[in-house]
């Protein structure tokens, strides 16, 4: 079964849609053992790059932490490791940072998709724990710039709402995908933080990974620079 990742920030409807539709299991599937044979050592041995300890805020910290909730699903004696944050990332490079990351911790099957989020290719059940902890530890290594975790003004969230309702909406609909009926703009702002105010999405999850990216491309989930 193919896994795909994306960080948990609510900076981006995305985010939502991508974590909901591709979250982590546990099913077993006939692939080549990618971890390598001393995986703990493979991820303790790694140094940060800069000399000046960066940190996470309150928000980051949330969203590790939640990260971490994943390997105890899978691995419940895990102990959690001390990792040091190489950098911090942003849109463009979420996906690659990690990419490399995995790879360096012995998963070559990893790959940044289209959209920004990350697929695993296949894991088997005895894979799992060793699979979250690499990617819990690549996640610790490259956070999201606190940037993101700055909660969008009402005046942000009505520039949104314009978008989902005037773009996204209609390229949607012109691709022959149903979407939800739009809430009103006070609901939509009111609702956005706890559950993203309006998931016009939900009728391209389960289609396969190729029309997701490629619906991706043409009717983008967030407006281009939206959180520039």
């Amino acid at each position: 079964m193919l896994e795909k990742r994306r960080s948990r920030n609510t900076w981006a409807l995305v985010v939502v849609v991508s974590v909901a539709f591709f979250f982590l299991s546990g099913c077993a599937v006939n692939s080549p053992e990618p971890v390598p044979s001393d995986s703990t050592a493979a991820i303790s041995t790694a140094e940060p790059t800069s000399s000046t300890a960066l940190t996470l805020d309150a928000a980051g910290q949330e969203q590790l932490d939640w990260e971490w909730e994943q390997v105890l699903r899978e691995s419940l004696d895990a102990v959690r490791p001390m990792i040091d944050i190489v950098r911090f990332v942003d849109n463009d490079d979420w996906g690659t940072a990690r990419e490399s990351c995995m790879h360096d911790l012995g998963w070559p099957d990893v790959r940044a998709t289209a959209d920004g989020g990350l697929e695993s290719g296949g894991i088997q059940n005895s894979q799992a724990g060793a699979h979250a902890l690499a990617m819990y530890t690549c996640n610790a290594k490259y956070p999201m710039d606190p940037k993101y975790n700055v909660p969008l003004t009402d005046e942000r969230l009505g520039e949104l709402f314009d978008y989902f309702t005037d773009e996204l909406q209609p390229c949607l609909a012109a691709e022959g995908y149903d979407t939800p009926e739009a809430p009103s703009r006070e609901t939509f702002i009111d609702t956005y933080a706890e559950t993203g105010g309006w998931n016009l999405y939900e009728g391209v999850a389960g289609n396969g990974q190729s029309e997701w990216n490629a619906i991706n491309k043409k009717c983008p989930q967030l407006p281009v620079d939206f959180n520039e």
